[in-house]
Formats: C-alpha cells, structure tokens, sequence
C-alpha cells in the first residue's frame, strides 16, 4: 500500500554529538551522570521515555538514593532530562536504525554498558567517550598527539594535562583491548609488544628529562579507534520490551507466562505506528495497551494461549477492539472537528497524516469495523462520497476516501437480501456490524445455516444472495380467479421477507451456534 512502508524501525541510541562535548571536555559532566546515561539508553523509548526504575538504577551502578537524586538533578540543569507523568525522559539520544551512513549515533557497544568503564575516573572516562564518539566504531580515526591534551601550542582535549598523562592513559587502554592505534601505517593493540617505545620514539619523548620535544607546527598524526572486537557485542535497546512488562505489572498481569513470541507480536505493533507516525504512532500504541490490559487484566493470559507460530488473540484483541477503535475515533473526530485540544487529533488535521491513518484503517480493520466507521460518520452528517469528490485523484492508491469507499461499497454489495431495498439493508448490515457478526465467518455459516440462508465466505468476495431468512407459509393458488392478482401476492410476499429479515436480525441471539 502506498505510504506503508517496511523498514528496519529507529530505536534510541546516544547523541554522537553530545558525547564528543563530554568527551573533548567541552561539556562538564560528573562520572556518575556519564554512567547513568550511558547504562539507561537501553531502556529509553522512541519518544524519550525511560522504562528504567530507581531500584533498577541504582544497584546496577551501586548508587545511594541521593546520589542519583543529584544526578537526575545535573541532567535535569543540563537539560538532558526531564520529569513528564511521573516518568524521566531522556535529551541525552537520537533515533536511529543504525544504518552505516548515520553518522549522529554513537554505537551502544556492551563495554560502554559494563562495571570497567563505569568504573574508570572522570578523565578516562571521557577520553574513552572522546575516542568512541569521534569517528563510527571500528574504524581508525586520523588525530594529532597534541590535539590529546593541553598545550601552549596546539588546542585540544582540555582535561588530559601533559603529553605523559596521555600516554599513560592511552597505553592503558591498548593493553586492556579498548583501543587500537596506528603509527606510520603499522598496527598496535594488545597483542603488540613494543607499542609504548615506538609510540614515544616517534612523538620525540625525551626519556632521560621526561618531557616530549614540541614544534609550533610539526604535529604528530596518529590513526585511533575502538578495537573492532568490542563492536561485535552489541547491546540492544530494551525499552519496547520493558514497556510492556512494566504496564503487565501495573494491571497485574503475570507475563512471565506468556509465550517467548508475544511480546516482539506487541512490539512490532508498535514499531509500524512509530514509522508511520513518529511518537504520536507510540501514544496511539501505548494507549491501546493500557486500555486492553486495564479492561482484561488476567484474560490477556488466556487469549495468549489460543495461538499459534504467526499470531497470538492476545495481539489480535487488542489490534480488533483497542487499537482500532481508537483510530476510528480519529478519523471521526478529525472529520467532525472535535476534540481538536487532543494532540493527537491535532497532528491528524494535517491533510497527508490523515491520508495514511485511513490507508492503515483500511489495510488493519475487518469488516466489522468498516461498517461500524460508516455508521459513525454517517451519524455525524458526513458521507464517504462526498470525501471522496472533495479529492481530484479518482485512484485508489492517491485518494484514501475512494479506497476506504470501495471497501466498504464491498462489503454491502456481497450481503444481499432479496426484496429489502439498500436503505434496509445498511441498516441489517450495521446491527451486524456491531454486533461483530461479519467477522465471525462461522458464526455466518453456522446461522445461514439454522436460517435457511445461502451465504458465501466473505474472504472471497463472492455474491450472497438470501432468499429468505426464515420459513414461512406461501399460497399454491395461481389461477386468475384467486382473491389477490399474482403481481399483489408478489408484494405482499416481499413485506413478509423484509419483515421476517428485520426480526430475525432483532432476535439474532436466539440462535443456538457454537463457535
């Protein structure tokens, strides 16, 4: 469908930019701030929210209480936090699908999440930062050694002191496997056995005053780079996940019992309204969660064991009686013009926002609400033909009126009842419709069945032609003398149909089908 795309979905990951501030020094960060930022950006969603609770925070960085109170506080006067219905949102990332050519992430690599780095003083750690941040993961870097700290001549890392402190630092962490660096085009990493002599040889160190020979204009250029082995552990970003979790155990649902499989089915949920929608693609997401759980509590459990390897009635529950109700109302605030104070009906005025929320009605809605949706416009005085009329393009792949008009024309056109005109049939089709009929198609068979209906599978869009809905009585005489002409007989026999129609549809329920 036009405007529906698949594509690999953008998650949170730190700001590139941001962090080589903090690590060239620029931006003064305390280590535990760094430490609290880089281990919650995998628990930051697509619309900044940090699914991450205090207890989790702190005894995964071995905080005091009032030492993350003073953290949140840093961030909060950086403004790389804030504090929005009782939940921290992150400042500190970008979104990114992580494709090659995105230069504004940093890669979330397991060692910046690990207990070493967490551990490492305020300047390695933003040196690690610095070097992490400067060029994409795994690929060296070209810099000057005295770009590395501060001097009298060349401008640089400002925290690092002297060209000893650096190196120190530096063969620390080549030693430990962090960095790999390159002079003159040859290799060093922790296998190498003379790195720390051909490095001050080459920078001019004088080993007998302890001081490096310096020019004003010769700089020493060095290739630097996190080693690639560390880009090959890569930490995933958990906050569709833990967003789940944490409104399971708000509505006290047990989801450790669910299937392994149902929670990525909720999530890609998500990740297709997120890519068509942005963040108001997670509200519409996160509200039909809430709504479901909150309405079904422990039944979510139950309909996740009625499935299977591709689906689950758990996510089939709430795309069919949440999701898409929701969008539903949408679409008929939209075009009434309520609520319009909803931030949500706000960005759905936008005329091409509202083109692709009907395409995705139309593609993820049933029958059922199809129908249901042209009632509720109906009963707002406005009719889908005239939509379509307001937009030049007649093809359905331009004009989402004329594709959600076609669908719905569909479904009236296949339910035929003989003898009741279209004003009638709506009418039968619509208590179907809310009474979530047309989706059963068993149910249809079934009833047809009891009914003496002839009736084909929707999925097919075959004709339905009902001839008659309930049995009744008809005169054998057709000779010109009776009573009644044979065209008034004809007439009176087209009332009984539609009246019987109408109260077979009134007392549905008395029908006895086992589905």
């Amino acid at each position: 469908m036009k405007g529906i795309k698949s594509k690999s979905t953008k998650t949170s990951k730190l700001n590139r930019e941001l962090f080589f501030q903090i690590g060239n020094g620029n931006l003064p960060v305390t280590g535990n701030a760094i430490n609290f930022m880089l281990y919650t950006i995998a628990y930051v969603a697509k619309d900044g929210r940090i699914y991450c609770t205090d207890s989790q925070i702190r005894k995964s960085l071995c905080m005091q209480q009032k030492t993350l109170n003073r953290v949140i506080a840093e961030l909060k006067l950086l403004n790389l936090l804030s504090v929005k219905n009782g939940f921290l949102y992150s400042h500190f990332h970008v979104l990114s699908s992580g494709e090659k050519g995105d230069k504004g992430y940093v890669q979330s690599i397991q060692t910046l999440n690990s207990d070493e780095v967490f551990s490492l003083n305020i300047k390695k750690k933003r040196f690690f930062l610095y070097v992490a941040s400067f060029s994409r993961m795994g690929i060296p870097k070209s810099v000057s050694v005295e770009a590395l700290y501060s001097n009298k001549y060349h401008s640089g890392v400002n925290y690092i002191e002297n060209y000893q402190e650096l190196s120190e630092i530096l063969f620390e962490f080549v030693q430990k496997g962090y960095f790999v660096v390159y002079i003159n085009g040859n290799r060093y990493d922790k296998d190498s056995s003379n790195f720390e002599e051909n490095f001050h040889d080459y920078c001019g160190y004088d080993h007998i005053n302890g001081k490096q020979r310096m020019s004003k204009v010769k700089k020493h250029k060095i290739g630097i780079q996190i080693h690639e082995n560390l880009t090959k552990a890569i930490l995933p970003n958990q906050s569709s996940k833990e967003e789940f979790k944490h409104y399971a155990n708000q509505y006290h649902i047990y989801h450790e019992l669910m299937r392994p499989e149902t929670i990525p089915f909720f999530i890609n949920i998500q990740n297709e309204l997120f890519d068509l929608f942005g963040t108001v693609g997670v509200d519409l997401y996160r509200n039909a969660l809430i709504s479901y759980f909150s309405a079904e509590e422990e039944n979510v459990l139950y309909h996740d064991l009625m499935s299977n390897k591709n689906e689950t009635k758990a996510v089939n529950t709430l795309m069919d009686f949440y999701l898409i109700k929701d969008v539903q109302n949408i679409i008929v605030n939209v075009l009434a013009k309520e609520h319009t104070d909803d931030s949500a009906i706000q960005y759905f005025m936008d005329k091409g926002h509202l083109s692709l929320l009907v395409q995705y009605f139309v593609q993820k809605s049933s029958d059922n609400q199809k129908i249901v949706l042209d009632a509720a416009l109906e009963l707002q005085g406005i009719q889908l033909n005239e939509l379509v009329g307001m937009l030049s393009n007649h093809n359905v792949m331009d004009n989402h009126w004329l594709l959600l008009h076609n669908h719905i024309s569909d479904i009236y056109e296949h339910i035929r009842l003989e003898s009741v005109d279209h004003r009638n049939l709506k009418v039968i089709v619509r208590e179907w419709a809310e009474r979530g009929i047309l989706a059963k198609k068993e149910w249809i068979r079934q009833a047809a069945e009891q009914l003496k209906n002839k009736i084909a599978p929707f999925a097919n869009r075959e004709r339905i032609d009902i001839t008659s809905v309930n049995s009744y009585e008809t005169s054998n005489h057709t000779g010109k003398d009776s009573k009644d002409t044979y065209a008034e007989r004809r007439r009176k026999l087209g009332e009984q149909r539609t009246k019987r129609a109408r109260e077979a549809v009134k007392n549905i329920d008395d029908i006895n089908v086992n589905f």
